[in-house]
């Protein structure tokens, strides 16, 4: 009796061994497949934020140079005005068009978000950090609303007081001469003075976020070389 009994447990705790192993097995296989899903993300992320480098890099030698012009106009108007009114023409156009359309691409890590994976990001601070990024592009959006309302009194300005014969061409389209027989106002450079400083503004920010994104790129592939990227 006693025998059949030992067997009986016996044979029970090898099924029931075999059931757990069976089930950690199956556990491990899906949080395999759920990391492969992860780093699958964190992959395409990593081409989105390449993408969004680019893109930053364009934007900032707009906003930059923008700046730049708006600097010479400050400091130089009446020069200009008295001797080369084409140049005049050429800053004040670039000034006054000069802007850009951040494309925000947030889909994967929308995706990425929803799905519940980032749970399973092993470096809390990459999670801060891709938290961090996807919502300063909202930021980034509401800066060149800004910039393009307040533009609106500047452009018509400029429209004003240039030619309409083309005397060469900016980034964003033809220029024509300053034919206004005044010089630049102190409002005329008020209005400059106001969109430049926001150039000014918006260029350091895009070159933080170059130098930000560029660093997440590495936190991101250190992330997923734990599982042999």
């Amino acid at each position: 009796m006693q025998n059949n009994l030992f067997k009986f447990i016996t044979r029970l705790s090898v099924v029931v061994l075999g059931v757990l192993i069976s089930f950690y097995i199956e556990k491990q296989k899906a949080l395999s497949y759920k990391e492969d899903l992860k780093d699958q993300s964190l992959r395409r992320i990593i081409n989105n934020i390449e993408h969004d480098i680019k893109d930053s890099r364009f934007n900032f030698n707009i906003h930059s140079k923008g700046a730049k012009f708006g600097r010479i106009i400050l400091n130089r108007s009446n020069e200009l005005f008295q001797n080369d009114k084409d140049s005049l023409g050429y800053y004040l156009k670039s000034v006054s068009l000069f802007g850009t359309i951040f494309v925000d691409n947030q889909e994967e890590y929308s995706t990425l978000r929803n799905s519940g994976l980032m749970e399973l990001i092993s470096n809390d601070s990459l999670v801060a950090d891709l938290q961090s990024k996807y919502s300063y592009h909202a930021h980034f959006k509401k800066i060149e609303r800004f910039m393009k309302e307040q533009s609106e009194e500047l452009n018509e300005m400029v429209y004003k007081k240039l030619s309409y014969k083309t005397s060469g061409r900016t980034l964003y389209g033809p220029y024509g001469s300053y034919i206004n027989n005044e010089s630049l106002t102190n409002y005329d450079l008020n209005l400059i003075g106001h969109k430049t400083g926001m150039m000014t503004y918006y260029a350091g920010k895009i070159k933080k976020s170059i130098e930000k994104d560029s660093l997440l790129i590495l936190d991101i592939k250190k992330e997923i070389s734990l599982r042999n990227y």
